[in-house]
């Protein structure tokens, strides 16, 4: 079940976008549909999305494709679908990955389109292991199996269910190489929301009845993420 945000600066059409994805043939596939201004994109990150429907022109700051550029890593999970009437801007977004490019009026037929492709390769992305160097092999691990990883010295302690795996790799690679369903709680780390049982004050309780701090520093990113991820509050 996969996240989807919509950033643009006009409220009512991406209300109308979101009621659109609602009626996608896949809408089984998206737990959540978020509509974000681009100014929370900035301060809150992109932790706990899957999806990115993001507007070319965004008012009087930065387009949509400086933000992607700025936000989005290369080579990340993150699928990135375009929505614009200004074609004139559409070769300019190839200085970006994304997945599509949608022409407002949005089209149903072109809308199922993109998402279909998004979902194709989230499904790829969430399979797709990982390879990390452990006490002098390589080992593959498949990133829905994380639940944490704890950062030690040089070291990046990475706890399966049933099992730990030590490795040379710093958390801040780890994080790119990882989906978005990982995010920092604390400077040393880097939890799967999936996971979260409890979003306390200071820590967080896993499924597994594991807690993890939660520092002051990522407190505020981290509800605002796991809200984003998990659906809105009730």
């Amino acid at each position: 079940m996969y996240t989807v945000a919509i950033v643009d600066d006009d409220q009512v059409q991406a209300a109308a976008l979101a009621q659109q994805i609602k009626m996608f043939s896949y809408a089984q596939d998206v737990a959540n549909i978020v509509l974000l201004a681009p100014g929370d994109l900035v301060s809150s990150g992109l932790s706990g999305i899957d999806i990115l429907f993001i507007g070319v022109r965004l008012g009087e700051g930065p387009t949509g494709i400086d933000l992607v550029d700025a936000l989005v890593p290369r080579g990340g999970s993150v699928q990135v679908i375009y929505v614009s009437d200004h074609l004139e801007y559409a070769p300019q977004v190839y200085r970006t990955e994304h997945t599509w490019f949608l022409a407002k009026p949005v089209e149903p037929d072109s809308l199922n389109a993109a998402l279909a492709r998004a979902i194709e390769n989230l499904n790829c992305s969430q399979r797709k292991p990982i390879l990390v160097r452990a006490r002098g092999s390589l080992v593959q691990l498949v990133p829905q199996d994380i639940m944490y990883v704890e950062s030690e010295r040089r070291r990046a302690h990475i706890h399966l269910s049933g099992s730990e795996v030590v490795a040379y790799a710093k958390l801040s690679d780890l994080e790119r190489a990882l989906p978005p369903q990982f995010i920092r709680c604390h400077k040393s780390f880097l939890v799967n929301m999936d996971y979260i049982s409890q979003l306390r004050a200071r820590d967080a309780l896993l499924t597994t009845g594991d807690v993890l701090p939660v520092s002051q520093r990522c407190r505020k990113t981290l509800q605002e993420c796991f809200v984003r991820y998990v659906g809105r509050l009730v």
